[in-house]
């Protein structure tokens, strides 16, 4: 097809409310089925921009076409060892699967996020499509394979980047209530650590005021953004009882089951391909590769460090400092 005829399809496609698609007003089509794209899908990539149209940027914005939807992704190709500052992959993964512990879908606080390994030379044909002054060059993540993690992320309709999000008047109201306190209960346990502007947007629609955190890089360590983390910290006064009830089930050793390996990948036929997560295979590394398998998790240091946070607030709302509703 060519790219005129690409550019009309984009164009009536994205036209498209998003509600009329699926699972809400903010995702085109259910978690389960993104997640599967994401995952293992086929998806051709139609268009690349820099995700917030800043020059020398490492994320970028896909539209990809994943058999009938046209669907939008973040794009952030891992540097090599996938474990540095602000670029670490595993923290986008745990958020992403920490909120399943306490959350159904249609309250997830952030969008359905994957990991995935690319031959380094396809990478590098997206990186190639950016209409950029600059040439951004695709790396081999791991050694010598001749691969790069890509994380991604599914791109939300119908949000904004809000001036507050814990304004005063809305925190009256029950349903605003119930999406604040469920996404400050994610970034107060993964402590995140980093308030830049645009990493946390909020729902357009009325009736569903959701509020989501899309940037989660700088999370679970001591590392901290130049731009603040004032959601690191419990912001609001009172949680919904139904999540609460649920994190007060959890334990430790699920959580360490749950966060300790969040990925794994086996090579098979000269590539990486995602597998069923197996044992942890070094509980005090994040990242783990060798013998043509590679895992990527939270350290074992780290899941106890997120569980004695949960104790430290169900302790605090026995005690009566916050309530539930």
């Amino acid at each position: 097809m060519r790219v005129r005829e690409w550019s009309l399809a984009i164009a009536v496609t994205l036209a498209v409310p998003a509600a009329s698609w699926g699972q809400d007003a903010n995702m085109a089509l259910p978690v389960d089925q993104l997640e599967e794209i994401m995952s293992t899908g086929d998806f051709q990539v139609v268009s690349v921009t820099t995700s917030r149209g800043l020059p020398s940027e490492r994320t970028y914005q896909i539209t990809a076409q994943a058999g009938n939807a046209m669907i939008q992704m973040k794009y952030a190709p891992a540097a090599r060892g996938a474990d540095e500052f602000n670029n670490r992959p595993r923290y986008e993964l745990a958020a992403y699967e920490i909120q399943k512990l306490f959350l159904d879908p249609e309250h997830y606080a952030v969008p359905p996020t994957r990991a995935r390994a690319f031959p380094r030379s396809q990478v590098q044909g997206v990186l190639d499509m950016l209409q950029v002054d600059y040439k951004p060059e695709a790396e081999s993540t791991f050694g010598d394979w001749d691969m790069t993690l890509v994380l991604l992320q599914y791109w939300l309709w119908n949000v904004e980047v809000p001036d507050e999000l814990d304004d005063g008047d809305r925190q009256e109201d029950d349903v605003y209530a119930t999406h604040l306190g469920n996404f400050n209960l994610v970034t107060y346990l993964i402590r995140h650590n980093d308030s830049n502007e645009g990493n946390f947007l909020r729902s357009t629609v009325a009736e569903s005021p959701r509020i989501f955190s899309v940037d989660n890089g700088v999370a679970f360590s001591n590392e901290e953004s130049n731009r603040g983390f004032y959601w690191r910290d419990v912001q609001v006064d009172r949680f919904p009882a139904e999540s609460i009830e649920r994190l007060r089930s959890i334990t430790e050793d699920e959580l360490q089951a749950a966060l300790g390996t969040v990925a794994e990948f086996e090579l098979q036929g000269g590539q990486f391909v995602q597998v069923p997560s197996t044992e942890n295979m070094n509980p005090g590394r994040g990242v783990r590769a060798g013998d043509g398998r590679i895992q990527l998790g939270l350290t074992e240091s780290e899941v106890r460090q997120m569980y004695r946070r949960l104790e430290r607030l169900i302790g605090w709302i026995d005690g009566g400092r916050y309530t539930v509703f």
